[in-house]
């Protein structure tokens, strides 16, 4: 997927004018599974956009233990640490596997903003999207047992479980990784006979 199908097909931008000026000042990196893109505290100078790969938000509590806030795996997730394009990072974003991530100047994108409604109008989508994201999140783990965060996690997330370790997919959900492997066990107990569950171990 060329930078131009990036910026019109999954971003779903039509102003011309706008996308050739995304073009010109976009860069493609790649980082490897393991790399820290981001730390709290950090103030991003570049908008980055998942193209292909997956990356986790983590912060620390109180006690210095690794907390997973969030996961992005889709082509056109942003990877931002927090909502606004001017502030520190309040979390830290690591890739869990090798990823291409496309970046913009944060400066060119405010820019933008400025006399492209379209855009800005993109920008307020996902600001709507990580919203209601964090507004389920708090519904899931105070009114969801651990299994039904578990299937919400299956259906939200298909085919992740595959490809991010249990220790961060149970912080992620609220449980040990003890009560996770408990429950993929008696999940897939329960499947009738030749029908597989997803993340099988």
């Amino acid at each position: 997927m060329c930078v131009r199908d990036i910026f019109e097909d999954v971003l779903q931008l039509t102003n011309r004018s706008v996308v050739q000026r995304l073009e010109k000042v976009s860069q493609n990196i790649h980082c490897q599974k393991g790399q820290i893109l981001l730390e709290t505290g950090e103030l991003q100078t570049h908008v980055p956009m998942l193209i292909q790969g997956v990356v986790r938000g983590f912060l620390l509590d109180a006690e210095g233990r690794d907390i997973t806030d969030c996961f992005a795996y889709c082509c056109g997730d942003i990877l931002m640490g927090c909502n606004s394009l001017d502030e520190p990072s309040q979390i830290n974003m690591e890739a869990m596997t090798d990823c291409e991530i496309l970046t913009v100047p944060v400066s060119e994108v405010l820019a933008l903003m400025e006399i492209s409604p379209e855009l800005l109008r993109i920008y307020n989508r996902y600001l709507v999207k990580a919203l209601n994201r964090h507004w389920e999140g708090k519904i899931l783990m105070h009114q969801y047992s651990a299994m039904q965060r578990y299937q919400w996690f299956l259906k939200h997330y298909p085919g992740l479980i595959e490809r991010v370790s249990n220790k961060h997919i149970a912080s992620f959900l609220g449980m040990t990784p003890v009560t996770l492997s408990r429950l993929r066990r008696q999940l897939r107990n329960e499947q009738p006979a030749g029908k597989g569950v997803q993340g099988e171990e």
